[in-house]
This record gives structure tokens, sequence and C-alpha cells, in this order.
């Protein structure tokens, strides 16, 4: 649906911001609305999550508890920036399983989460339901929500941003109010322009970072001899316990055919998560392959016939994108499983000849043994009333990063 083309009126605008909006925008809540010409002149500069195709097949196999918004910001009549959003309901249901989690020292975390919400979320367990509006991707980590073309001044564009979300924020009224608005996740090299949200009442706030490897090497034997030989002995220890496990690169039709255990893998690790936005289909990882074909890679493990792993990457233009992956974890530790699957994630990008394999967030420390680097993530978080900030807060010191070691698995220069 097209919401809009014109700049907010000037009384709706002192509301949201400080100072007026020189861009006119359009928004949309369906991407085959979407004008693909004017989208497709921006998208070039972004991230490839922000491409039609990408989005078309997140929008078509959606998570239950999501609905997407897109937005063109133009100059001029000149489209200079696309936005893209994504509504999450939150119900009690959602709230309960973190409640129940434990941290990782295996200490329960409910009395501090009961302690701001109870008298919101336990008193109210029936029908209590939050609304959160997200600029940015809630399955990928990175900067996957708002690109901008070149030639316009960054900071003036977040403004322009600040002017879209209230206006979704607006459209969303009519299902329910929006409990707070989260912007993720920008690197270091865009706090420079993302703090123009500050004005707006937005608050930052650390994320666990993103580990990405910094591909240096010609072969996968060139990446082990240049480790030290502590973390080269540890490699090739793992990588032997995990010849047992049969490898096979998946089409379209064999993740269909596999569909039932895939995603019960997807699941055993999925639950296991700290904060669970989204549980994805299991027809996603199906529709993906359709669509990108060589440009999504599934690879399958198995053991004796049986899958007991998979993992999934999307090939970009010069980085791998470590996506969802799925485990045994019966047999995990035994065949080194996890570990096998990350310096599988090496080898490919090492083959691919690409720059920097990217592999999200969580198991910082153990990903640095493979060499992965953490890359710092800030995100902003608007709340859109009291009552949604005691809700919030304890969710947002929930996913600040926790403490780890970095590991350098690598031999240093000269030795």
């Amino acid at each position: 649906m097209l919401i809009s083309c014109n700049k907010i009126p000037n009384k709706k605008r002192s509301m949201a911001r400080k100072k007026p909006s020189n861009f006119a925008f359009a928004v949309y809540d369906s991407v085959s609305m979407v004008n693909q010409e004017h989208w497709k002149a921006v998208e070039k500069y972004g991230s490839e999550f922000l491409q039609l195709d990408y989005l078309t097949v997140f929008e078509n196999n959606p998570p239950k508890n999501i609905r997407f918004h897109y937005a063109l910001i133009y100059e001029n009549k000149i489209p200079v920036a696309i936005a893209y959003f994504q509504a999450i309901d939150f119900s009690s249901e959602s709230f309960g399983s973190i409640i129940n989690q434990k941290d990782e020292d295996g200490c329960c975390v409910s009395d501090y989460i009961k302690k701001h919400i109870k008298s919101h979320l336990l008193r109210s367990a029936d029908h209590f339901n939050m609304r959160l509006l997200i600029c940015g991707n809630a399955c990928i980590s990175g900067e996957h929500g708002f690109t901008v073309v070149p030639e316009v001044d960054k900071k003036e564009a977040f403004d322009a941003l600040a002017d879209v979300i209230y206006r979704i924020s607006r459209s969303e009224k009519l299902r329910g109010k929006i409990a707070a608005v989260l912007v993720k996740d920008f690197y270091n090299s865009t706090l420079e322009y993302s703090k123009e949200l500050d004005e707006f009442k937005y608050h930052d706030f650390l994320v666990e970072p993103n580990m990405i490897v910094p591909i240096q090497w010609s072969t996968f034997d060139e990446y082990l001899n240049a480790m030290s030989k502590k973390y080269r002995s540890r490699a090739k220890s793992i990588i032997k316990k995990g010849e047992s496990l049969e490898r096979k690169f998946l089409n379209a039709d064999d993740i269909q055919k596999y569909s039932k255990e895939i995603d019960q893998l997807y699941l055993n690790v999925h639950m296991k998560a700290r904060f669970r936005m989204a549980t994805l289909t299991p027809i996603y990882f199906v529709e993906m392959k359709k669509k990108l074909a060589d440009r999504f890679v599934f690879e399958a493990y198995f053991l004796k016939n049986k899958m007991v792993g998979f993992r999934s990457s999307f090939i970009l233009k010069d980085t791998i994108e470590a996506h969802f992956i799925g485990l045994d974890y019966d047999i995990n530790k035994e065949y080194e499983l996890y570990q096998n699957i990350l310096y599988d994630y090496v080898k490919q990008s090492i083959q691919a000849g690409s720059a920097e394999l990217f592999l999200g967030r969580t198991a910082s420390e153990i990903k640095s043994n493979v060499g992965a680097q953490a890359h710092q993530l800030t995100c902003y978080i608007r709340h859109r009333n009291p009552l949604s900030n005691r809700i919030i807060k304890p969710f947002i010191d929930y996913l600040k990063p926790s403490e780890w070691i970095p590991r350098n698995p690598f031999k240093e220069i000269g030795v």
C-alpha cells in the first residue's frame, strides 16, 4: 500500500523531530508494490540484502510474527535512499522463553526480568503483546536496513529516515501501538552519521559484535600453516574428528526432501539462542535456493545416512555471509560438528576468493579461534511511552555484549 509521497506536515513533524526534512518519501507494505526501477537505482550502493530478489523470498516465506515495510526516499523527485522495516509481534510466549532461559553461568535470569515487567507480563499473560518496529534485518547482523546514494548528505538522510519511521509507526497503530523502534546494526565507520538519530530521542547501545574473518590465504593448507603450532594442532584434530561426516551440497529439491530433518536441526540451534526475534518456516531454505541459485549455498552433514547438521551461506560480491546452521547436539562433541562447520566456512571463502567471511554474532570466542575478529555493532532504540520503556529495558540489557576472551590463532609476524 502506498502511504505517502509527501513530506510530513509541519505540525505533525514537530512532534517527531527538531528540524524539517527536505525529502519526500513513499512507503509500501509489500515488496511487490515497490517501484523496482527506483529501488534498484539505490540498492547498488548498499547491502546485497537490500536487493529485491532476496527481499521477495523473505517476504513470501515470513516468520509468523513479522510484517514488512519498504521506503523510497526522494530528493527533487529523484530516489536517493531506501529503507527496509520489519514489524515484529512478541507475545507472552516469546517473553516466557527468555524468562526461563539461563545465562552462561547457569543462573536463571527470571528474577531480573520479572522485576521489570512482572506487573505487565505476568499479570497479563493471556493477552500481552509487544510490537517492535525494526529498521534492518532481524535475521542477519550488519547494516542491511538503510542505504543512501553517495551524492546525498548522510546526516540529512538519517533525518529523513526519522520521518519515515514516524509515518510507519503511525500506520502500525491500526494494528496496535508500537512499543519501541529499533534501528540496527551500525559499524563504527557509520556512527558519524547514524548518531543524527540522537536528535530524535533514540538511545544507542552495543550488541554482540559481528565476527569477521579477513581472508588472506590462497589455499586451506596455507591457512592452517599460518596458525601457531598450538592452534594448528587443534584445528587438525578437529578436522580429523569430522572426517566421518559425509558432506553433501543440496539443491532445492533435496532441501525439500529433507525439510523435516532440516527444520528440527535448525530448531535445535534456534531454541538455544539468547534472544529469538523470529522463527523461520521450513520452506524458507527451499525458496531461497530456488530464487538465488548458486548465490545461496546449502551444505548438509550426514552420519550413517542420517542428517546430523547443515550450514547455509550467501555468496556475495566479495564476501561470504554465513547464514543459519543446524546441529544434532547428541553427536556434536564427538565429531566436533560445529567447529568443522566453521572451518568449512573458511574453506569455502578461500576457494571462492572472497575478501571476508562474515560469521555473525554469538559464540564470539569460538569464532575467534578460527581467525574471526570482532567488529563492534551499535543499535538505536526509541521507546514509544514510559510503559514500553520499562518492558524493553531488561531485554536491551540482555542483548548487550557478554564478556569473552578474544583469541588469535595465527603466528606472530616473523615467527
